[in-house]
């Protein structure tokens, strides 16, 4: 395979979107029966070893599983464009006196890859999907990859309606697909696990119509407030919280580097 070429990652309303984004983003979250903790565990359970090791957590986000991986990992290097995400990763970091986590605010192309690591982590990160994002972790050698992505489905009752209402046709959430098909190509081995089923997120009001409208926006969309805030609150609980439910299917990738 020839040497990839590395494109700078230069998406400033993409940056705006994942900065805004980073106040209705989850976060870690404690205890063992969370989405995040299950995630993990397959990943063991198919041969991922983050005891110990050095892990590079590529697109970490608000450290749903870097803060996680870091209370057994020897050293965790966060990588994410997104200052607000990360300030939200440092911060949860920082509660339970983790030193081992290192955060690098800069876009996965222009991250300079420095020493070994034993594990990649990368869940659901866009940057996968840009010329040489994939390219890059095959350069880390002898790494253990562990890769999610989208597999197909990922279907919000909320969105749903507001994709009518509004005459939106959704993007198609496969990364997983193109993931199989570029390693297939480099013949690579892998092995993969589903990951499926159902989130049910509350918000407040606030946080939810600040969501969605940020969802459309992202597709040109620009919403009438009134009409949305009317729509969401037939969402609400008797606590005034709304609830999101979102179908998904994702699906994990491992594979180990030569």
């Amino acid at each position: 395979m020839a040497p990839p070429k590395f494109e700078k990652e230069t998406r400033p309303n993409r940056l705006e979107f994942w900065n805004r984004k980073a106040k209705t983003f989850p976060r870690y979250s404690p205890g063992e029966n969370t989405y995040e903790a299950g995630v993990l565990q397959l990943a063991k359970d198919n041969g991922a070893v983050f005891a110990g090791a050095r892990v590079l957590d590529v697109g970490a986000g608000t450290g749903l599983y870097t803060v996680r991986i870091a209370q057994e990992a020897q050293e965790v290097v966060a990588v994410d464009f997104s200052s607000e995400m990360l300030a939200i990763l440092e911060e949860d970091a920082a509660k339970l006196n983790l030193t081992n986590i290192k955060t690098h605010n800069i876009g996965w192309l222009e991250f300079p890859l420095n020493g070994e690591f034993n594990v990649v982590y990368c869940s659901m990160c866009p940057a996968m999907g840009q010329p040489g994002g994939l390219e890059k972790v095959l350069t880390i050698p002898k790494a253990q990859v562990v890769y999610l992505g989208w597999n197909g489905l990922l279907r919000s009752n909320v969105l749903t309606g507001l994709y009518e209402t509004y005459k939106v046709t959704p993007k198609t959430f496969d990364s997983a697909g193109p993931t199989r098909a570029f390693l297939d190509e480099n013949k690579v081995k892998y092995t993969t696990a589903p990951v499926e089923g159902t989130w049910r997120v509350r918000f407040s009001l606030e946080l939810l119509t600040d969501s969605v409208v940020q969802n459309l926006s992202d597709y040109g969309v620009e919403p009438d407030l009134d009409q949305i805030t009317s729509y969401l609150k037939t969402f609400q609980e008797p606590d005034g919280q709304c609830v999101e439910v979102t179908d998904y299917k994702i699906q994990m990738i491992l594979w180990r580097n030569s």
